[in-house]
């Protein structure tokens, strides 16, 4: 009868248990480092195109609010040159006609500025400020667009608001045509002369329509003031970002 020995296996000692711990840990370490490295270089990559985005954003603030500061000055002008007309000459056709020649682009045209927002939209609903890694960025960025949806947004809307009532009132006392589809229309051309257009001459009410243009021009200072002030901003937020993430002005 045979008799059957079972092999003889040799027991692994410390030293190849340690080994084989080592190189499981050094497998597992290396895979979680170039994982944080490929996650670190895509979180750059979206860091450098939300600054790039960004930089787009703002030239087309700043161009646009020095585009609306322009237009409100003409308009400032035009109400300053109604304002000058004593109320109680009004009852002259003539005058009149000044007098309409003036207050027609103020009652035809807003100019009001809004930001784009595409950028900070993306930056806040994508949590994307996550992967913005320098502070001092993320703070000029929160600075600039906490500027505009404190004081300078409803400063806008108080001057929008007052441009409605003011149109609203003019018309108890002057023939108001529909006015031009846009800012390139010959304004002069469209309006009538040398036509009664006053329907009302009641002292009092004049002058409160007077009150209406200066209260609107007030408005106007303001939010030039504001679009300045966001514009100036906007410029020094550009030139950051460019210093920091070493981007060219195209």
């Amino acid at each position: 009868m045979e008799v059957h020995h079972h092999p003889h296996v040799e027991k692994k000692g410390f030293k190849e248990y340690f080994l084989e711990f080592l190189m499981i840990f050094l497998a597992v370490t290396l895979g979680f480092f170039a994982e944080s490295l490929r996650e670190h270089l895509v979180n750059h990559e979206k860091e450098r195109n939300y600054m790039e985005s960004m930089i787009q954003d703002l030239k087309r603030d700043t161009a646009e609010a020095t585009q609306v500061i322009a237009v409100q000055s003409v308009i400032f002008k035009k109400m300053d040159s109604a304002l000058k007309i004593p109320v109680e000459s009004l009852t002259d056709i003539n005058v009149q006609d000044t007098f309409y020649h003036h207050f027609v682009y103020f009652y035809s045209w807003i100019n009001g500025f809004t930001p784009h927002d595409n950028t900070i939209t993306q930056l806040k609903n994508a949590a994307g400020f996550n992967v913005i890694q320098k502070k001092m960025i993320i703070d000029s960025i929160n600075e600039l667009y906490i500027f505009w949806e404190g004081p300078f947004k409803g400063n806008r809307d108080i001057y929008i608001d007052r441009w409605q009532k003011l149109d609203e009132f003019a018309m108890q006392m002057i023939i108001l045509p529909e006015p031009p589809n846009n800012s390139e229309a010959p304004v002069y051309t469209t309006y009538p002369l040398h036509k009664e257009l006053f329907t009302r001459y009641d002292r009092p009410l004049l002058q409160q329509l007077y009150s209406f243009i200066r209260m609107e021009q007030s408005d106007i200072e303001v939010n030039t003031y504001d679009e300045t002030k966001y514009r100036d901003r906007a410029a020094r937020l550009i030139k950051l970002i460019q210093k920091e993430y070493n981007l060219r002005d195209d």
